[in-house]
């Protein structure tokens, strides 16, 4: 008679054999989406634009550890063109408006940071952005359209910041949410010089996620951003896009910015969790650099900062 434990069980099987076979076709999409990415890099990399602009970068460039990176990482720039094209349809049509020479920019973007550190130099790659504003501590969620607002209209002070957590039974802001050392200030790049951060990537908003819907109702009730400020949301057309580098963005916005008449500083408006496939980053050293959130922490601001007056609502058209 048969032992029951020796005896193969057809089901078990079948379903290795699926799980066999998932492996395998996993890898090879992993494998043709890096080839995908190297034939695009390859073609990019070798158009006349991409080089024109790469170019116009390296002679206008004045910091030389940027300078040794645009020289050394070229690869890291494939979307450059597209970035340059999606802002100057932006900026070509700001500068049709009574905008003074220095403008504050706010990009609006899905976001995050992992893997590996950059120089916060990199993300000032030529003078035409005099600084780079980042709101909340890393690893940090940015919550709610209101703080889009806050930000977009320069009303938003240190003073204004909540957080709390997405874990179950959290619902309101908490001390115990907040970094251990959170600065007076915002994360000035500026001064950060060429002190090490997290790599950021965006991602462009999608029609489903509501954000910008939202913020153009809160300009509807609370009145416009005002003179001299200019906000870009990430949209591009199509379902699928990719996430880009910040590094890109800030390049290719600079670029923009320099063939134009303005100079600016620009603020980010994106979440900076932690999303590192790896290792996840130091953490003690966020904290020196700047601040850094527990896991799962997420920044709003205080409703009391839409408190809008009238003489605000006039002032906002000429300031």
């Amino acid at each position: 008679m048969s032992d029951p434990s020796t005896m193969r069980n057809p089901t078990t099987d079948l379903l290795q054999e699926l799980l066999t076979s998932l492996e395998e076709l996993k890898k090879y999409v992993i494998l043709a989406s890096i080839l995908k990415r190297i034939h695009i890099v390859e073609s990019t990399t070798g158009s006349d634009e991409w080089k024109r602009l790469m170019k116009l970068a390296e002679e206008n460039c004045t910091n030389q550890t940027v300078l040794k990176w645009l020289k050394e990482k070229p690869s890291t720039f494939y979307q450059l063109v597209d970035m340059f094209n999606f802002f100057k349809k932006h900026i070509d049509e700001e500068q049709k408006k009574n905008h003074s020479d220095t403008v504050d920019i706010t990009f609006v973007a899905h976001g995050a940071i992992g893997d590996f550190m950059i120089p916060a130099s990199c993300l000032l790659p030529l003078a035409s952005i005099r600084d780079l504003v980042l709101y909340s501590p890393w690893n940090c969620v940015s919550g709610g359209v209101v703080l889009t607002y806050a930000m977009a209209t320069g009303k938003l002070k240190p003073q204004h910041r909540l957080f709390y957590t997405k874990k179950v039974g959290c619902m309101f802001p908490d001390k115990m949410h907040q970094s251990v050392k959170l600065p007076d200030r915002w994360n000035s790049m500026r001064q950060a010089g060429d002190q090490m951060i997290p790599n950021i990537t965006v991602s462009p908003l999608r029609p489903d996620d509501g954000v910008w819907k939202s913020f153009e109702s809160l300009t509807k009730k609370y009145g416009p951003i005002g003179r001299n400020r200019i906000v870009i949301p990430f949209i591009l057309p199509g379902e699928e896009s990719e996430s880009v580098p910040f590094s890109v963005v800030t390049l290719a916005l600079s670029l923009v910015l320099r063939q134009s008449r303005f100079k600016a500083t620009v603020h980010l408006d994106t979440c900076l969790a932690d999303k590192s496939i790896g290792q996840k980053l130091d953490r003690e050293y966020l904290e020196k650099q700047y601040a850094c959130a527990p896991d799962e922490t997420v920044m709003i601001c205080s409703n009391d900062i839409l408190s809008f007056s009238v003489i605000d609502y006039f002032k906002s058209f000429f300031s």
